[in-house]
């Protein structure tokens, strides 16, 4: 019987990956060479390019040939990061050395099972970003896997734990803190079904901070001291790096001892491993010999930042959904890590929920995810042509659900067979035999049918086709299974995805949460900021795609940027031109963006690739993160000065972030490590809106005195000039206001402020005696203008048109003059009537 179901599931890990099938409605670990659980996710090229995957590859970060070996390359998926293997000159990319990781699992499962698969489910953060899932697609298509559904990895834990379950409704906590990344996902049951309510974590929060930790405070002091070694710190362990050797060394040496450390007080770091420690920038041994023993409280000392900084996640992610950690059931640990008792006490402590690690936290999500692939049908192939007298039959049917008795319908299709009247079909279950009794096809072949199934097991059911003389026919695929189980509802947007707008609003298409797949078009129409004349090589319209949830656009991650340019176009484009957006996202998490222009009356199509994105530059990153040091030092001596109470209390605990201590640690090591630059820009993005909290509490009341002025300017404009709308839309702005004050809504009410601004102008722009005005605004500030040939031609046409009564002509003139005035000057003549409109 050939499969009809994916049934292979992969945990692609950062430090170990493994591989589980589905039989039956239980799940099988595949063992790899070595008859182990799990493989490291490690790489190396010997000289002669020979290729070794796996423990042998990662037992090389011992050995002088490091630079030979590749590991953690999971945390730089979809950058455009380079491997480089010295000895062999081979260059890889990260998803390239995934592939190898997928490949090995692959031929695992051919060894150990003789089939040689096709498809697999490939389990991912759910922290990832879309460029990281990207790159995961791609690695499993290097691989040779045809299919490859991403699952959550969180989904996936909880797949296992609750596979079988009897329906019901509940909560579960998954905290997955592996070897290099870290997730904490709050997942609903009810029903039958999964769903993913809320998420959070860190691509850079895992056991191998821990180890690195291990060396640079416990470690590394004690080599120093006992040694003398000049600049023993991690921003000399990246590549070309004066110690690398030596950190790569005692890294691994620290993994075992922690490892070990989970089971007794003390651990010795193996000396084979530490001894003959050398300093690469004179090629001179300068450790011989290093004992050292670490105790279980020096691991927990250095681990628990790292596991606090998990469960601050956890908690926000709690609260974001709005549940309490009472109405969590339980709390379901993966990941290596938390298997060491005192890990476990810690999280007992912080969260107070019960925990569950009835799984083995090693290969829980591989399990998962192979009862994830048994839901997920086979993609059908083209296959050599069906001879005459065989038939085929496309099926559409779930391979899981809740229901006992679900409906199937299906199409029958042969190769000479046109018209199927009085063909019939019929299902049998080849262990109860229950029949579903003779089914009529219709003409074209199509037919219904309803099942009948049992609980607790894979129901198989054989499929008979008889032509209209009752002979039986040979039809493919000639089986299907459907299994009475848990099914997850739909997968989830990780991330929020929209588009940035010029005025820095965030316009969000696709909410984080909700299913896949999704296809939205805005509302309203966009308008351009600008004008585009065609053919003007080099201009362009920007429509950058951003990924996140702060409300400001920049304080998201740009995916992409798409633009319409003016060699593209028929015609001109002006400025103030409707731009209507529809976006769409598949459950292969591919985005595309089509963007009308009714003017042009042409559509502008853009699918997001972010493939090789560019890795941080750590230069950018230092400069930005001082910046953002500044803003932090203005803020302190401004609310120190105006006594804001809120505002200073903010300021105070933006001070005391533990994450302003580990950005300073992260900072110094980000010009030789690509891992550190990428956790430094992703600790950018979680300051700067907590930075904005204090700034927008110093800002309040002076926005507050701000909308309050604007809104009296525009009632007494309405009420002199203002046609029924306007006034209706002045006063619904006065409640809004009002409510935004209320609930303290900064962005909303600077958004707010430029829109009564907008409408107070767009009523004062439509009478003639305001350009009037300008116009004497402007005479009296000619000495200011840049070109005062040019200015005094202009006044002088003014003046012709005043004479006329021009009033267009006017306008146009003072237009002209404002681009020969400061913009401060001309932001103060604009204001009119003692108004304060800056465009």
């Amino acid at each position: 019987m050939s499969r009809t179901t994916i049934d292979f599931g992969i945990d692609l890990g950062t430090t170990n990956s493994a591989v589980a099938v589905l039989k039956g409605i239980t799940t099988e670990i595949i063992k790899n060479d070595l008859q182990q659980d799990i493989t490291p996710s490690a790489v190396h090229f010997r000289k002669n390019g020979e290729l070794l995957v796996g423990f042998r590859a990662k037992e090389t970060i011992k050995t002088p040939r490091l630079d030979d070996t590749a590991i953690e390359f999971k945390r730089r998926m979809g950058s455009d990061f380079i491997y480089t293997f010295d000895s062999s000159g081979q260059k890889r990319l990260p998803e390239e050395l995934s592939a190898e990781i997928l490949k090995r699992l692959k031929t695992d499962v051919q060894e150990k099972t003789g089939e040689a698969i096709e498809a697999a489910v490939i389990t991912v953060p759910a922290a990832f970003k879309l460029e990281q899932c990207d790159a995961t697609k791609k690695a499993a298509h290097l691989a040779g896997f045809k299919d490859s559904p991403l699952l959550l990895e969180p989904t996936a834990a909880a797949l296992a734990f609750g596979f079988q379950a009897e329906s019901k409704k509940a909560h579960w906590l998954v905290f997955d803190f592996g070897g290099g990344t870290f997730d904490a996902t709050i997942i609903k049951t009810e029903d039958g079904t999964i769903h993913v309510v809320n998420h959070g974590g860190d691509n850079f929060l895992g056991g191998s901070d821990i180890d690195k930790a291990l060396v640079s405070k416990i470690i590394a002091p004690r080599l120093i001291e006992e040694h003398g070694l000049e600049e023993f710190d991690w921003s000399q362990a990246g590549k070309g790096g004066r110690w690398r050797q030596a950190f790569a060394r005692l890294k691994w040496a620290a993994e075992q001892a922690k490892i070990e450390l989970s089971r007794k007080e003390k651990a010795s770091l193996d000396p084979d491993t530490v001894s003959s420690l050398k300093d690469e920038s004179n090629g001179e041994i300068v450790v011989e010999e290093f004992e050292m023993d670490i105790t279980r409280a020096d691991l927990v000392r250095v681990a628990e930042p790292f596991i606090l900084r998990a469960t601050e996640i956890t908690k926000r992610a709690l609260k974001d959904a709005g549940i309490p950690g009472n109405a969590i059931e339980k709390v379901i640990l993966v990941g290596g890590p938390t298997v060491a008792p005192y890990f476990r006490q810690m999280l007992e402590e912080s969260l107070r929920i019960p925990l569950d690690y009835s799984v083995d936290p090693f290969t829980v999500v591989a399990r998962g995810a192979a009862k994830f692939a048994g839901t997920q049908r086979l993609t059908a192939r083209a296959s050599k042509p069906v001879s005459a007298g065989e038939y085929t039959i496309d099926l559409k049917h779930k391979p899981v659900g809740i229901e006992s008795a679900p409906p199937i319908v299906g199409k029958v299709s042969g190769a000479t067979t046109k018209d199927f009247n009085g063909f019939t079909l019929e299902i049998v279950n080849t262990k109860t035999q229950w029949r579903s009794g003779k089914i009529a096809l219709a003409a074209d072949g199509v037919f219904v049918a309803t099942l009948y199934a049992d609980k607790g097991e894979k129901n198989i059911f054989a499929i008979e086709l008889y032509d209209s003389s009752a002979r039986k026919q040979k039809v493919n695929p000639d089986t299907l299974t459907y299994t009475i189980d848990m099914v997850v509802d739909e997968q989830p947007v990780i991330h929020s995805i929209g588009i940035a707008l010029a005025n820095n609003e965030y316009a969000k298409f696709f909410k984080k949460g909700s299913g896949l797949p999704q296809r939205k078009t805005w509302p309203s129409a966009f308008r351009t900021a600008k004008p585009l004349k065609q053919g003007q090589s080099g201009e362009l319209i920007w429509i950058p795609i951003v990924e996140g949830e702060n409300d400001l656009a920049d304080r998201n991650r740009l995916l992409k940027r798409f633009a319409i340019e003016a060699n593209n176009i028929r015609r001109d484009l002006p400025a103030g031109s409707e731009v209507e957006i529809t976006m769409k996202y598949d459950e292969n998490r591919t985005i595309w963006v089509a963007a009308y222009v009714p003017i042009l009356d042409d559509e502008f199509n853009f699918k997001i690739d972010t493939a090789g994105r560019k890795s941080a530059d750590p230069d950018f990153l230092e400069t930005d993160f001082e910046a953002e040091l500044e803003r932090l030092r203005q803020a302190k001596a401004k609310a120190a000065g105006s006594g804001a109470e809120t505002a200073n209390k903010l300021v105070k605990e933006v001070e005391k972030l533990p994450l302003l201590e580990q950005m300073e640690e992260t900072r110094a090591v980000i010009k030789g490590d690509p891992d550190a630059a990428a956790k430094f820009e992703g600790q950018l993005l979680e300051l700067k809106p907590k930075l904005d909290e204090a700034v927008n509490a110093l800002e309040w009341p002076a926005l507050i005195l701000e909308a309050k002025e604007w809104l009296d300017y525009l009632q007494k404009t309405v009420d002199q000039h203002g046609n029924e709308q306007q006034r209706q839309k002045a006063k619904d702005y006065t409640d809004e206001v009002a409510d935004i004050i209320r609930k303290h809504e900064t962005n909303r009410l600077r958004k707010k402020i430029e829109q009564i601004v907008r409408l107070y102008h767009e009523i004062v722009m439509s009478q003639p005696g305001w350009w009037v005005y300008q116009f004497q605004q402007m005479e009296k500030q000619q000495e200011k203008m840049s070109d005062q040939t040019k200015a005094a031609r202009l006044l002088a046409q003014g003046q012709d048109c005043l004479a006329k009564n021009n009033a267009t002509g006017l306008q146009n003139i003072v237009r002209q003059l404002w681009d020969l005035l400061p913009e401060a000057t001309v932001a103060e003549a604009k204001r009119g009537f003692g108004a304060d409109l800056i465009f």
